[in-house]
């Protein structure tokens, strides 16, 4: 089933990239793909490509751990998704691909690793229906996060385990949310500087709206009851810890019992995550897994 996207056609930051210009343009796309192959062999996990029904996702499994425990699987944020304003990407693929770095911190629980529609496809001429909305203002769309869904169906087909966490990092914690208005078998999610409310954050730094995306916002309500660990980085100047916590302040009181964040001093947007995650991902999965 083809699905046509309508043309970005707003003008935009690339405050999403989650690596600053100069790290993201220092590797091209080919480049960037054997260097994400290479740091997940270093680790012993297995890419593979995940067909759903309009895109081919690319996905790294670690090796089957301890099936008593959750699988928890790193959704990755919106990778380069603009060369600079009014200047969208031809290929979303990360430069630095900042959840992957997360994801492979993980060294104790069954974990995977997914990105978001069309990167590290492109390029290997598997990129069907990519176009450039897809990382732009269709980034959140509802086509998006049901095959986003059905990719998470296919790894947990693939690992005997207990209970669904993820782990999303600024627009890839966007789809956890998402994911978590639809899905009733999630434990918890993580946000690492999630993006909580897009349309609080596009008229905060005076830029277009995402048109074609769904926005957690609207699905408050359905979101609020899944445990859920919003970590801020104090330092981040692309989503202010105070837009999130104003957020997520609305987003407890349906449901104070679940709703939790935490501002981690010395982070930014870019800067160090997964030095922190490998630090303390065991502790904060192990509290929110056993809740």
């Amino acid at each position: 089933m083809r699905y046509i996207f309508k043309k970005a056609r707003h003008i935009c930051l690339a405050f999403l990239c989650f690596s600053t210009l100069p790290s993201c343009q220092s590797l091209t796309a080919s480049g960037a793909y054997r260097n994400a192959d290479s740091l997940a062999l270093s680790s012993r996990w297995e890419g593979q490509f995940l067909e759903t029904p309009h895109f081919t996702l690319k996905s790294y499994l670690a090796p089957q751990r301890n099936a008593d425990g959750p699988m928890v699987i790193y959704i990755e944020g919106d990778g380069y998704a603009w060369v600079k304003q009014n200047w969208a990407s031809p290929d979303p693929t990360p430069r630095k691909p900042f959840m992957l770095d997360v994801a492979l911190q993980d060294r104790f629980y069954n974990a995977a690793y997914l990105a978001r529609p069309c990167q590290y496809v492109i390029e290997a001429g598997l990129g069907v229906n990519c176009r450039t909305a897809l990382w732009t203002d269709a980034r959140f769309h509802r086509v998006v996060v049901a095959d986003m869904n059905n990719a998470i169906d296919k790894l947990l087909a693939q690992r005997s385990h207990r209970g669904l966490i993820l782990v999303g990092g600024s627009g890839g914690g966007t789809i956890a949310m998402l994911l978590a208005a639809q899905r009733s078998d999630i434990s918890a999610i993580i946000t690492l500087s999630g993006l909580i409310n897009h349309q609080s954050w596009t008229r905060y730094h005076d830029i277009s709206p995402l048109g074609q995306s769904m926005n957690p916002a609207a699905l408050y309500a359905k979101i609020a009851p899944t445990k859920q660990l919003h970590l801020l980085a104090s330092e981040d100047d692309v989503i202010p810890p105070e837009l999130s916590k104003y957020e997520l302040k609305r987003l407890r009181d349906l449901s104070p019992a679940t709703v939790d964040w935490q501002e981690v001093s010395g982070l930014d947007h870019n800067c160090c995550w997964s030095k922190y995650w490998a630090e303390h991902y065991q502790d904060i999965i192990g509290r929110l897994a056993s809740r």
